[in-house]
């Protein structure tokens, strides 16, 4: 019997005998339209799981496809080594059981051994296979022969064979441990698990076999909700793989016809009131306030645009050079994803906006103000944004453009420039036929606009003749009263609610959904084709591709008309253009829709018509400054709001909070890291007053993770951590426990144990407990609640971790994350040269042109070949089975050990690199919320970059 691909000794490894055989075992059984095949290889010694190679298996054919290995595993030390003989385990495996039953039962898992590796694989033909083995087996050989099994012959009239019991039988083993595999390295991979999905979803239904359980969610669309939404708008990898599924399934329905009209949009309310806004300002309405400065930028942007404006071009360029040490990706600068779209350069080649050594040397005295504005940030689906600037010479600053994209169009044969008319203005438009260029250019006296979508050029002209701006609507003048330019941001961000609702709306949210249905088309055909190529009949045709199993039927069938065109090696939406590149949403008109569209979509509405009327304006400022006596720090201070602000549909978390207050606690010097909220509480079976709830830790190495697994483990995990919890007024919640439970028994001047070993301190209003009595006792002289100078209910504080023991635990983990995003990144390469013979020199292109990026080692290092054979035949093209099996892909970060989750002393992670302390406060009005940080960072060096 196998569960979750793992065969142990508590049920018989060997049917009815509860023997291992030495002797290693192949069956094969030929069928169509592929043949299914079992290798088991016992091992003389046991081994501890997880440390052997995986085995793998190679023929000079080709025919050996789809294959998927697993450790055969039993629990304990107690059989360390298998009987050469074949005799029996001791006690028939019931001894191991009870000993497994009461270790799991204290919270310790029993250790497990291999025992043997089982591999299975898929076959075409009915002709013997010479198969060779990447390891010797127990008798030392290295090449088995197996002479499939035909099946008896179909009925009268019919080709082929009918599939017999045993072949049933064997094609179940063998997609149970398959599909476990592919969930398994879906789970290690940090990229979208298209290629695994594909493999499952294809091999599903060309054979016949069911799908696993969760892999295809009912509707294929979460229930309507304000998450379900951001996820759609956002394109993460769930939605998309979510999308991608239902496109690959077998058997799909052919699509529905556009026939019903576009649904309406959500019932959105009248907004929150500007006029008695006091935001906690000593009541002095806004609207008694002089009339803020509005920057001339502001008011030549469309309402439903957001908003990112440098102010100057010396604050664009520290921009552009901070997020250039981090290889063009500030996301690097907290985590590397295992996978990089390159969104960031895509967007500044589709615009043709390059910034070289003269443009930093002149730009300033050019340039006096710039934004960055659009209708969306999809920079993963072809995004409708641009950038707007105020020159201060505004024929200088046309005629420089004008000119690199004149050479640009004399340079790429690809690119045209032509000249079109919107609104009545001439305008200039740089274009590719598959969207990677597409920019177009307009000026307006010292204006000067330059984006990638026609609409916007549109807005721009009108909002240029009728003044209906996004700066002179109420809530961003509200913003800059708010947040008035004499801040001197060095970035200043505006989310309005027009362009918020604008995301929601039912043309944008159904294209977002059909443009994703393309990216999901495309990646398909891909693998299709590499499929039928790797089964030794390379089929090209849509229609044959579908006939042969490899696409699902209907395929390429939409209802808004497009379909995948191939121009050479490139594939192309004939809409929208190429994926990555598509079509801005803001240029693709919908004008109906499917049935399934209208009904998904009216949940949608019926969500935020009745549960979300408000939509609530963001505004975020970011100030750059130098450290006081801090060389090479930089110091960054953000403040961000939402305003006006209606908190009722925020639910509980907005209601858990108390009034802002100036009340914090003050801490111990040595704690470092801590946080407070002010709260209010109902709970316990009584109205609690406000109070402030606060929490510490010392300087330490916490606990790892894996000691919180069981309730013994949790609890002796907790105390070894050096910290405590308190709250001021103290509220009674522990005196609140039944039975006496809170009271606990005196061990000192206001010191009291409770049962567990947990200490408790009561005085001056606090109410502290921590497992550590001298550590609590310790920092007790330095807690008080004093006033602050700032308004806030939640504030948090986190030390210069550099050097500290907190810092090396923080390390670890993040690490231990990394270098399993890291394994998964190998193991993608690995599947395509193994599951589809992909050529080693190619196989990170295709993983790119599938995925939508490049894959990339999240621990820094590059994934390279550790077989030394076959490495020039492959680069020619040509593998063989040798090669096959002698290709390990693995990263140069791994070092000569190999894999490993425990952080070499060389390691940093990247956000320790550059943090060096921080502090947050949170503060909940009635009408807006703030959020205001402040980070010290270490910025690296000019001439090392990332």
């Amino acid at each position: 019997m196998i569960f979750g691909g793992i065969a142990t000794a508590q049920v018989p490894i060997d049917p009815g005998q509860g023997v291992l055989s030495r002797q290693t075992v192949a069956t094969a059984i030929a069928g169509q339209p592929l043949g299914v095949a079992h290798v088991r290889i016992p091992l003389a010694f046991s081994e501890p799981a997880g440390t052997s190679p995986r085995r793998l298996v190679a023929d000079d054919d080709g025919r050996v496809l789809y294959q998927v290995s697993r450790e055969l595993q039993i629990e304990g030390r107690l059989a360390r080594q298998v009987d050469p003989a074949g005799g029996p385990l001791l006690g028939g495996g019931r001894l191991f059981r009870r000993l497994g039953d009461l270790v799991r039962e204290i919270g310790n898992d029993p250790p497990s051994e291999t025992v043997a590796h089982d591999i299975f694989f898929l076959f075409t033909g009915d002709a013997p296979i010479r198969l060779r083995l990447s390891s010797p087996d127990a008798a030392g050989r290295t090449e088995l022969m197996i002479t499939p099994v035909r099946q008896v012959p179909q009925e009268a009239g019919r080709v082929g064979w009918a599939r017999s019991p045993a072949y049933d039988a064997a094609l179940t083993q063998w997609w149970s441990v398959y599909c476990h595999s592919m969930m398994d390295q879906m789970q290690r991979g940090d990229y979208p698990p298209l290629i695994e999905s594909y493999l499952i979803a294809m091999l599903s239904g060309r054979l016949g076999l069911p799908l696993p359980a969760g892999f295809l969610p009912g509707s294929g669309a979460e229930e309507a909700s304000m998450v379900s939404t951001l996820k759609l708008i956002a394109a993460t990898d769930s939605v998309r793989t979510a999308i991608f599924r239902h496109t690959a399934v077998a058997g799909a329905e052919p699509p529905m016809p556009a026939d019903r009209p576009l649904p309406e949009s959500p019932r959105w309310g009248p907004g929150g009131s500007l006029a008695g806004l006091k935001g906690g300002l000593a009541g002095a309405a806004f609207t008694d306030q002089p009339e803020p400065e509005i920057e001339p930028l502001a008011t030549r942007v469309p309402p439903e645009c957001f908003y990112i404006r440098y102010g100057s071009f010396q604050n664009y360029l520290w921009f552009l050079d901070l997020s250039q040490e981090y290889g063009g990706d500030l996301s690097r600068m907290a985590t590397v994803r295992g996978i990089n779209d390159g969104s960031a350069k895509r967007m500044e080649d589709q615009l043709s906006l390059k910034t070289n050594q003269l443009s930093r040397m002149m730009g300033d005295s050019v340039i006096a103000d710039q934004a960055i504005v659009g209708r969306d940030l999809f920079l993963s689906d072809g995004a409708s944004l641009g950038v707007i600037f105020l020159a201060r010479n505004g024929f200088l600053l046309k005629t420089s453009l004008s000119n690199d994209r004149t050479s640009l169009a004399s340079a790429r044969p690809d690119v045209t420039l032509t000249t079109e008319t919107i609104e009545g203005r001439e305008v200039s438009l740089l274009s590719s036929i598959d969207n990677r260029v597409r920019s177009f250019l307009i000026a307006d006296g010292d204006f000067i606009l330059v984006c990638n979508n026609r609409e916007m050029v549109k807005r721009f002209i009108e909002v240029g003749r009728s003044g209906d701006s996004l700066g002179n609507t109420p809530e961003f003048r509200l913003a800059r009263r708010l947040m008035p330019t004499s801040r001197d941001d060095t970035i200043f961000g505006y989310f309005s609610k027009e362009m918020m609702r604008g995301l929601l709306s039912p043309a944008y949210l159904i294209e977002m959904r059909r443009r994703l249905q393309s990216a999901a088309d495309m990646a398909l055909l891909r693998m299709a084709r590499l499929a039928s190529e790797a089964e030794g009949a390379p089929l090209w045709q849509l229609e044959e591709l579908s006939a042969s199993g490899h696409l699902p039927p209907d395929f390429g069938r939409r209802a808004d008309g497009s379909g995948v065109i191939v121009i050479g090696d490139d594939l192309l939406d004939s809409m929208r253009g190429r994926a990555g590149t598509l079509l801005p949403i803001a240029d693709v008109r919908v004008d109906a829709v499917t049935e399934e569209e209208s009904v998904w979509y009216r949940q949608i509405a019926e969500y935020y018509s009745t549960r979300w009327r408000e939509i609530d304006p963001i505004m975020f400022g970011l100030k750059r400054s130098s450290v006081p006596d801090a060389p090479g720090l930089e110091r960054l201070e953000a403040h961000g709001e939402i305003a006006p602000l209606v908190p009722e549909k925020y639910g509980k978390i907005a209601r858990q909070l108390g009034a802002p207050t100036r009340v914090k606690i003050e801490f111990a010097p040595d704690d470092i890291v801590a946080g407070q909220a002010h709260v209010v509480s109902d709970q316990l079976g009584g109205s609690i007053p406000p109070h402030h709830l606060f929490a510490a830790i010392k300087d330490t190495v916490p606990p790892h993770p894996d000691q919180f697994n069981g309730i013994l483990k949790t609890y002796g995990a907790l105390q070894s951590v050096p910290g405590y919890l308190g709250a001021w007024p103290f509220p009674g919640l522990i005196d609140r426990l039944p039975l006496g439970l809170g009271r606990g028994q005196p061990v000192g001047p206001g010191l009291s144990r409770l049962i567990g070993g947990l200490y408790r301190y009561q005085g001056g209003g606090f109410s502290i407990v921590s497992f550590q009595s001298d550590v609590m006792m310790a920092s007790l002289p330095f807690l008080s609640a004093v006033e602050g100078d700032d308004d806030a209910q939640v504030r948090l504080r986190v030390g210069n971790l550099s050097g500290s023991q907190l810092e090396t635990w923080v390390n670890s983990q993040l690490y231990a994350q990394a270098a399993k995003s890291s394994r998964g990144g190998a193991d993608l390469l690995a599947l395509l040269t193994h599951q589809w013979n992909v050529p080693p020199d190619t196989a990170a292109d295709v993983a790119e042109t599938i995925l939508g990026g490049r894959l990339q080692d999240p621990l820094g290092g590059r994934y390279e070949l550790a077989g030394l054979t076959g490495i020039a035949e492959a680069s020619g093209g040509g593998v063989g089975a040798d090669d096959r099996l002698s290709l390990r892909w693995r990263s140069t970060a791994w070092g000569d050990g190999g894999w490993s989750d425990s952080a070499p002393p060389e390691y940093r992670a990247p956000v320790l690199t550059w943090f060096r302390g921080g502090r947050a406060n949170l503060t909940q009005y009635a009408d807006r919320l703030v959020v205001d940080a402040v980070v010290d960072l270490q910025r690296l060096p000019a001439a090392g970059g990332r």
